[in-house]
């Protein structure tokens, strides 16, 4: 008796056919549905970013609105896939390699600042320099891109970097090209800790505005002299900013010989590209 329930059963299966297609729940052949834990998932990459240090499990589940044991799940395969680390210690978690190789990669396709790297390269190989390139963040400037044409300069300065608005040449040179009610927020934020006044920020715009290019000496980096200036999109934004550095003091001050080349390179490749300052930016 249990043999013949059994066989009836076993004989009551569909026959396979492979023309037929068998959709999970959560993919319907309604393609607009997506696939919902790839979208929890992007969640958690976007809390994971809004952070600007690395965060505990419990922080990161609030963040998302998840309970802390879901979230871990998904954190697992995100480190797995090197989109989320672990820091072995203290446990806390950020953003993985792949992530970051990720953001590289989509900001290399953007034609201008690609351009901008080869630009980068030449002038640090010409005049013997360390260099970078930056893009405006949600917290100030990114540097994207280091190169060393000389003797690497010896920093802190890696990808990734957030560089000061007010301290560094890069900060400044975006400081004086970028609309100030995209800016603003960093500004004061830094004003706060440097105790600075609005007429220190009005007076630091205007000199280098009317110059051309930050410049600054041994703000970062001690005895180091660097200069910045913006590189604009056909649009008159600004793409990226180009920084030079040098171990020679005074290198790329007003009036010397490396100064006015900087000038001239960077107004040669925005013309030849076709960007141009934004008329009241």
């Amino acid at each position: 008796m249990k043999f013949s329930q059994v066989f009836v059963i076993v004989t009551s299966v569909q026959p396979y056919d492979p023309t037929v297609i068998d959709l999970a729940d959560d993919e319907t052949s309604d393609t607009r549905k997506g696939i919902q834990s790839i979208e929890v998932g992007g969640r958690i990459i976007s809390a994971l970013c809004d952070f600007q240090y690395p965060v505990p499990l419990k922080d990161l589940a609030a963040a998302v609105g998840m309970p802390a044991a879901k979230v871990h799940r998904y954190l697992t395969s995100l480190v797995r896939i090197g989109l989320a680390c672990q820091d072995d210690q203290s446990g806390l978690y950020g953003l993985g390699p792949m992530a970051l190789r990720m953001g590289l990669s989509a900001i290399e396709r953007n034609d201008v600042v690609m351009r901008a790297g080869r630009l980068l390269r030449a002038l640090t190989l010409d005049w013997r320099s360390s260099g970078h390139l930056a893009i405006w963040g949600e917290r100030g400037p990114v540097l994207i891109r280091t190169e060393h044409g000389g003797p690497p300069v010896i920093s802190t300065m890696g990808l990734g970097t957030v560089m000061p608005l007010l301290r560094s040449a890069t900060g400044q040179a975006f400081l004086a090209t970028m609309p100030r009610s995209a800016i603003e927020h960093v500004i004061r934020a830094e004003q706060e800790i440097l105790h600075w006044d609005d007429q220190q920020v009005a007076d630091l715009i205007e000199k280098n505005r009317v110059r051309g290019a930050a410049v600054i000496e041994g703000n970062i980096v001690p005895g180091l002299s660097a200069i910045s200036a913006p590189v604009f999109n056909s649009d008159g934004s600004v793409a990226c900013c180009v920084t030079l550095m040098n171990p020679q003091a005074n290198y790329f001050q007003p009036g010397h010989p490396a100064f006015a080349a900087f000038l001239r390179e960077i107004a040669r490749f925005n013309h030849d590209w076709g960007g141009r300052e934004r008329v009241g930016s």
